[in-house]
């Protein structure tokens, strides 16, 4: 049993099939309880070869920040916090929850550690068909081109493929500035574009053979990266052994709202079977690919059998919060956080 009751394989009253899901809102009881949930990708060693493109948490920076967070508000972990949204759980007033997107090694290599030294529980999100076959996802493979191409480099090599597929089209106008920087808005304007546009915007069928072409060509072997890119079902099934949380975070990791109603579906769908298939059945949690949602996928989520689903919009999660569209705030924007709205003064 976990801190919320429930039965982690799965089995009981509590299991996926039989949860009742009816209500939206989280649970009243706690109306001033406040939750921070904070959202992490890359966190690793400094590496020159891949700082161009690799945007990471330094390890150091890593526990600086989990040091801010303990000593002004209380670790949570997943079971903790669904048992709150269905009023079984008492949460303290100040809270943090941890979670890690995209299934990568780092995750598993360096962050676990530090979260074992340190008694913390995190919700880790996995985009499963890495675990079913070797390859690279987009916004990976895009990281790596940057790393070793750089933006300009990336773009004339992007135009110069485009305008061999299709020399008919103006590739450049079709990239949207404002929504660029409002998704990257950490970013640089003239990068920003060239991720939407690669992410976002080129179709699915273009830019999946595009990149892959590029890669193989300027980063290396596809197959090979991946091995050394991704967590595997020996890591997943350690985590999860060690009180950690597996989460879904697609199956194609593509943006759910650019795939048709029934792909996205189907996507998510596909999610939950490998996660419950490789792990065992449990209540688990989904993170939006790039934060991306519509009622249609919301909807799709809970057909699955997700019990909550995280963005990545930046605020705290209250009694009010749609469990179907938890906020988050990401890494870089944490100590912000912690300054204003907790009146903490991290050091």
């Amino acid at each position: 049993m976990d801190s919320d009751g429930l039965k982690r394989d799965g089995a009981g009253t509590d299991s996926p099939a039989n949860v009742d899901r009816s209500a939206i809102a989280v649970s009243p009881q706690s109306d001033d309880t406040q939750i921070l949930a904070v959202m992490y990708h890359y966190i690793s060693e400094p590496d020159r070869a891949l700082s161009r493109g690799v945007q990471a948490l330094s390890v150091d920076g890593f526990r600086a920040q989990l040091d801010d967070l303990c000593r002004h508000m209380e670790p949570i972990d997943w079971p903790s916090f669904y048992g709150w949204t269905q009023g079984r759980v008492d949460l303290p007033k100040r809270c943090f929850l941890l979670t890690f997107d995209d299934g990568l090694l780092s995750h598993g290599r360096i962050v676990l550690p530090v979260l074992e030294a340190l008694g913390l529980r995190g919700v880790f999100f996995v985009p499963t068909s890495v675990l079913t076959h070797e390859h690279m996802l987009l916004a990976h493979a895009i990281h790596l081109l940057l790393s070793r191409l750089g933006d300009k480099g990336l773009c004339e090599a992007l135009l110069a493929a485009l305008h061999a597929h299709d020399a008919s089209v103006d590739w450049p106008s079709t990239m949207d500035t404002n929504a660029a920087m409002e998704l990257y808005h950490y970013e640089s304007r003239d990068r920003a574009k060239l991720k939407y546009f690669l992410n976002i915007t080129l179709p699915i069928s273009i830019r999946q053979s595009m990149v892959q072409s590029l890669f193989e060509q300027h980063v290396g072997s596809i197959k090979r990266w991946s091995r050394t890119w991704y967590l595997g079902w020996e890591d997943l099934v350690a985590m999860q052994a060690l009180g950690h949380s597996i989460g879904g975070h697609g199956d194609s990791h593509e943006p759910i709202t650019c795939l048709t109603t029934a792909q996205g579906r189907a996507d998510i769908r596909q999610t939950a079977c490998v996660l419950n298939d490789g792990l065992g059945p449990d209540i688990r949690p989904f993170s939006y690919p790039f934060g991306r949602y519509d009622e249609a996928t919301m909807s799709s989520c809970r057909e699955a059998g997700f019990a909550a689903c995280f963005t990545t919009e930046p605020h705290r999660i209250r009694c009010d919060t749609d469990t179907r569209r938890l906020p988050r705030v990401d890494t870089m924007n944490v100590t912000a956080v912690l300054e204003k709205d907790f009146a903490c003064q991290p050091h």
